[in-house]
């Protein structure tokens, strides 16, 4: 009886007091011990609330219903498929969609339905792989905001592939934990090159050198990448690495320079097919003969090997007395001992190809040293 005094009452209600009454009718529903009788009286009246012309009634139902596991699963997918700001209040919050329908609906719908389906509590690797796929650019940004979804590498690869160009994924790829270190260093990569094009870039610097100049700042963000991650994520860098012929001797350099040896160990173990582990034993015996068969295994090139054998030997000597082995300092230290080890090797092996990298290396250490040391003096003041 309650419910047909309601219905009749809806029929000339404003369309506020309507929303405020459907609500109360809805949670009533949910959590009030209703007789069978007026509990399928009260389902039955909010299926028809489903056709109310005023959407502030229809969003009052979504509201009340979006989150609850017992919901009327019909009414569930009626709101879904209703105005956006309505759908998005079902789509964003309720636990009775199956995966495949919430892939049916970040396909066909707008960025409002995307981005609710993006934000909900969990999102399976499948549904994150359709708004990869499909969605629109502010969709893809709510789904690396949310820690609940479960994102495959193959997404994360689409992801870049799609949007590339944009500032603000590249930053919500590089912040989010998870994303595989390889696919970080290709957003890197391909920002580099998009640099490489830019005409501000190409005026502002002398003819030929800009791949230079933007495949140094490239390698120099790569080793700082690998400097934060995890063990077992390096061989899967050094492999993306290989692959993309960025395993180069300027980069192989920069990264024993930086005291990242288990980067340089993974890189030549990838480079020659030996196990990392025999790598290894032989970058720590430093026997000048080992090394040179070793870097001649990965096919560096002959005239680099100098470099490299410096490198390593001065790498062993500064462990062995107990020197910090990373930071802007260690690569300052390193690379000055480096330069004056082998000051007079240029005559037997071209050292001097690499040796404009090396004081290259030298000032980027110096600047960020400095960098460093103005701010401890100015937050210590």
């Amino acid at each position: 009886m309650v419910i047909r005094d309601f219905l009749r009452w809806i029929g000339t209600a404003p369309a506020s007091a309507r929303a405020d009454a459907t609500n109360a009718l809805a949670r009533a529903w949910l959590h009030s011990r209703l007789d069978p009788i007026d509990r399928d009286a009260a389902e039955a009246a909010m299926t028809f609330l489903l056709d109310d012309p005023a959407p502030v009634v229809r969003a009052a139902l979504a509201d009340a219903l979006g989150a609850s596991s017992r919901a009327p699963r019909h009414i569930i997918l009626a709101l879904a498929n209703d105005l956006p700001a309505i759908a998005s209040l079902v789509l964003m919050r309720s636990p009775l969609f199956l995966d495949t329908e919430l892939v049916d609906f970040a396909a066909a719908g707008d960025v409002e339905i995307q981005a609710a389906i993006a934000l909900r509590p969990q999102v399976s690797a499948a549904v994150s792989g359709a708004i990869a796929e499909v969605g629109a650019v502010d969709a893809c940004l709510e789904l690396l905001a949310n820690p609940g979804a479960a994102i495959c590498r193959g997404s994360f690869e689409r992801l870049v592939e799609r949007f590339k160009e944009d500032s603000r994924l590249r930053c919500a790829m590089m912040q989010r934990p998870g994303v595989p270190l390889a696919v970080k260093q290709k957003l890197v990569a391909d920002l580099s090159e998009t640099l490489a094009m830019m005409p501000f870039v190409r005026s502002g610097i002398r003819s030929g050198k800009v791949e230079n100049v933007v495949g140094e700042a490239r390698d120099k963000v790569t080793v700082a990448l690998a400097g934060e991650a995890e063990d077992h994520e390096i061989p899967g860098l050094v492999e993306h690495l290989r692959l993309s012929a960025q395993l180069t001797p300027t980069l192989l350099l920069r990264t024993v320079c930086s005291g990242n040896i288990r980067l340089f160990e993974c890189a030549l173990a990838s480079l020659t097919g030996m196990p990392r582990t025999r790598v290894a034993v032989l970058l720590d015996s430093a026997q000048v003969t080992s090394l040179r068969a070793l870097f001649a295994k990965a096919e560096l090139p002959r005239s680099t090997h100098s470099a490299f054998v410096a490198a390593v030997e001065t790498y062993r000597v500064m462990r062995m007395r107990g020197d910090r082995l990373y930071g802007h300092e260690f690569t300052r230290r390193m690379i000055r001992e480096v330069l004056a080890r082998y000051h007079g090797a240029a005559g037997q092996d071209d050292l001097d190809q690499l040796r404009g990298l090396l004081h290259r290396l030298e000032g980027e250490a110096a600047r960020e040293a400095a960098r460093h040391f103005v701010h401890g003096a100015l937050t210590a003041a």
